[in-house]
């Protein structure tokens, strides 16, 4: 038996739990009018096709007014149906599984970011000092996060230590030798938290730049903070 086709599809009858639900008088109803349309004395012009689709109708029909042959129709299509929605929930399943996660790629991107700037303030002290300064020893409370989109305006050292001048005093300004695809980023270094947590939250809606602490202040009651 050829369950590739749907019996009651060739009849113009639903399948599956409605299938099984029709009569024989249902099922002799919908092949008279089938065969009424597909009658090859009604196809003279496509008599070839005419007399296939006809035997077709025929085949579907019997098997379909059979008891037997009809509920054994109905188990191998029902479990072909299975298979297939199985197929498919394995393919989505996979596709899903292909697909990155963008939003956390972005997150720890921007990490590394953060975390390469930090050593490069430490270098940086090292080599003002004469001596080596642990990374661990700077103090994050004091460290901001700037990035701003690399089509708009850019932003060197000097006019970022004027920007954030005025909060207090700038220790260093660090502009990030990596970038992403869309920002730029650097790191500038207060003098004090509280120079820090002025300048993270006077942000304005339309300006450029986008401000992050490295450690939100205690309690934590900062959120990223879009400048």
């Amino acid at each position: 038996m050829d369950t590739e086709i749907d019996h009651y599809a060739v009849l113009d009858l639903p399948s599956g739990e409605e299938g099984v639900k029709l009569t024989e008088k249902d099922i002799s109803k919908a092949y008279r009018k089938k065969a009424l349309e597909l009658h090859p004395d009604k196809r003279l012009d496509d008599s070839i096709n005419a007399h296939l689709n006809f035997q077709k109708l025929k085949i579907s029909y019997e098997i379909l007014k059979n008891e037997k042959k009809r509920k054994l129709f109905h188990e191998k299509i029902m479990i072909q149906r299975q298979l297939q929605q199985q197929k498919q929930q394995k393919m989505m399943s996979d596709a899903r599984a292909a697909v990155p996660d963008i939003n956390l790629a972005r997150l720890e991107e921007e990490e590394r970011i953060a975390r390469k700037l930090i050593e490069e303030i430490a270098q940086i002290r090292a080599m003002l000092h004469s001596k080596k300064v642990p990374t661990e020893n700077v103090d994050k409370g004091r460290v901001l996060k700037v990035s701003w989109e690399k089509m708009g305006e850019d932003f060197s050292c000097e006019r970022l230590r004027d920007l954030f001048s005025k909060f207090g005093e700038v220790e260093h300004v660090i502009l990030s030798s990596r970038c992403c695809k869309k920002k730029r980023y650097a790191i500038v270094e207060m003098s004090s938290k509280d120079a820090a947590n002025k300048a993270a939250s006077s942000c304005g809606d339309n300006h450029p730049l986008s401000i992050v602490p490295l450690q939100p202040p205690t309690p934590p009651s900062s959120q990223d903070s879009n400048c």
